[in-house]
């Protein structure tokens, strides 16, 4: 028998915006006037163009709205523990967590959700606040009001990437837990939905895996991106979130190219002694090293130590500032065998 793992709130509902008011700390008709406006309170963050031509949209709320979203956030939305197969926007868990529940697979099916948070409707929101979380019609009507935009959920909100994983609430546990009974593996980080077994499936199961999936989306209003439909299978590299999981989670050859590269670049512009430029690239490089180390120890602790060479170099050539009349070039010339960097 599994176990049925859910997400559940911990603290008492709330039941009258009085309450609300005292919980996050905000009077009510500060909240009730905010509600009333809140889908005029964003901008547009960014406008990122998809492989298949259209756009994705984030948003930024503005102060004032922005300002009791993480009060939401930390009076409510933190309260709430997950399951471990929601691994999105949930602390402690990421990207890495969520492979790792899919290690040492032999077939993985995913999924992506068509425009999940934009799908998201303002009713599904209100189902959360006053099914899930219990509380009255009043305070689930003005969170609603406050954590939508023009009717759905925003995506680049504070508060959600916490609802989106509440959405399913209902039947997401029972999936999960029929799934684990046939030996499968699945998970959900934001909107791609993973499901994997360490053996083969039989195609009926497949099938039936599928099915479910599409039904559990379909009851809500969402559907499935068919161009993100994917059954990797052992004789190729299966991925979750991006990382291989036909052992433990690991990034691909071409992955670890690149960042061998941007750290030969970071290198060479040292050497080439524009120092502006490679203190400039060195956060960046260091970043994604540090990503690779959480994968491939060995190779993270190699490429930190030549970005250590180059950080401690930088150290020793002086700052300049614009106006100064100083050039990289000039000091180049005058820090001397400090630009030499082995590789």
């Amino acid at each position: 028998m599994n176990r049925l793992e859910v997400p559940r709130y911990t603290a008492a509902p709330i039941e009258s915006m009085a309450a609300l008011s005292r919980a996050l700390g905000v009077t009510a008709e500060h909240l009730v006037a905010v509600a009333a406006k809140a889908s005029s309170l964003y901008r547009v963050a960014d406008k990122i163009e998809k492989a298949d031509g259209t756009f994705r949209e984030t948003f930024d709320a503005k102060p004032v709205l922005k300002d009791i979203h993480r009060r939401i956030k930390r009076a409510i939305l933190d309260r709430v523990r997950f399951p471990t197969y929601l691994t999105g926007s949930v602390k402690g868990q990421d990207y890495r967590t969520n492979a790792l529940l899919h290690r040492n697979s032999k077939i993985l099916i995913s999924e992506d959700i068509q425009g999940f948070f934009p799908s998201t409707t303002q009713h599904l929101v209100q189902e959360v606040w006053s099914q899930f979380f219990g509380f009255s019609a009043d305070v689930a009507q003005c969170l609603t009001a406050l954590c939508i935009k023009d009717g759905a959920l925003p995506q680049g909100a504070i508060t959600s990437p916490h609802v989106a994983n509440l959405v399913f609430w209902r039947v997401e546990p029972a999936i999960r837990a029929e799934m684990a009974s046939r030996g499968l593996r699945y998970s959900r980080y934001v909107d791609d939905v993973c499901v994997s077994s360490s053996a083969g499936i039989a195609h009926a199961d497949k099938q039936s895996v599928i099915a479910v999936v599409y039904a559990m989306l379909a009851r809500h209003g969402y559907s499935a991106k068919r161009s993100k439909h994917k059954i990797q299978t052992a004789s190729g590299r299966i991925t979750a979130t991006k990382l291989g999981v036909n052992g433990d989670p690991s990034l691909s050859g071409q992955q670890r190219g690149q960042i061998r590269a941007a750290v030969h670049k970071l290198e060479l512009t040292f050497a080439a002694g524009a120092f502006s430029e490679a203190r400039a690239l060195l956060p960046s490089v260091t970043g994604r090293v540090s990503m690779l180390a959480r994968f491939h120890p060995t190779d993270g602790l190699a490429l930190k130590r030549r970005i250590d060479s180059v950080r401690e170099q930088l150290l020793l050539v002086p700052m300049v500032t614009k106006g100064a009349g100083v050039t990289d070039k000039a000091l180049h010339v005058s820090v001397g065998d400090i630009s030499t960097v082995p590789w």
